[in-house]
């Protein structure tokens, strides 16, 4: 008897995750560059809308060439947008790194590839139709 209660639980839990995520977009999904952790982007989709935040990893390069890993700045997302499988969304955006004086904001666009892959782009005057974007991976 305690092995059905335990699977019925288990059943009720994945059916409320799976209706938790409407587009199958919730989650973390991580970027690298330099072989090194570069973007944490952290969804949430439900019947209130898409929301999350963002977290860039500040990497340097020292004289020896080689490049480090530094801090994190995570901040929210703002006018999350999903329209099919591409999310729109904005950023806070400071002009110099440690600087608290506010720029425009940053605009961004993530194409979601499959369910384990998406790419992410900034929006902006230089943005090239031809490029793919920073690989995106859904953390497991």
């Amino acid at each position: 008897m305690q092995a059905i209660c335990t699977l019925a639980t288990v059943l009720v839990l994945t059916v409320t995750a799976a209706a938790a995520d409407k587009s199958g977009i919730t989650g973390t999904w991580e970027g690298r560059t330099n072989d090194l952790p570069a973007v944490e982007l952290t969804l949430r989709d439900t019947d209130a809308g898409v929301s999350g935040a963002i977290g860039f990893y500040f990497q340097t390069r020292n004289a020896d060439g080689k490049w480090h890993l530094g801090e994190k700045t995570t901040v929210e997302l703002l006018t999350p947008k999903l329209d099919g499988r591409v999310l729109t969304f904005e950023t806070i955006h400071h002009k110099i790194h440690g600087s608290q004086e506010l720029g425009p904001n940053n605009k961004y666009r993530v194409k979601f590839v499959s369910a384990q892959e998406a790419r992410l782009q900034i929006v902006n005057e230089e943005t090239k139709q031809d490029d793919s974007g920073l690989k995106l991976t859904r953390r497991e």
